[in-house]
């Protein structure tokens, strides 16, 4: 599922609220979970999952096309765990 279609599909489950308030809204929640992570923090949605960040260490690489080593730096990952209650629910 894509975001148009994530946005389609609320819009017609709430019929009370424009399209621009449902767009608004999503882009609200994604700003909220990315600036939580950005600071560090965990966001945990009871029922559906939490996010998080994981760390990965720098590491040497080579570029394939010249052979050549390049140290890639170290760097945040983000990571979504999905809740019990999720799992169960697509089981």
């Amino acid at each position: 599922m894509k975001k148009s279609d994530f946005l389609d599909y609320l819009s017609k489950n709430l019929k009370d609220y424009s399209e621009i308030d449902v767009s608004l809204s999503a882009d609200l929640i994604q700003k909220a979970i990315t600036d939580s992570l950005k600071k560090r923090n965990r966001v945990e949605i009871r029922g559906f999952g939490t996010f998080c960040l994981r760390d990965r260490k720098s590491i040497r690489a080579r570029n394939p096309k010249s052979g050549e080593t390049i140290e890639l730096p170290k760097r945040s990952i983000p990571y979504f765990r999905a809740s019990k209650l999720l799992k169960q629910r697509v089981n």
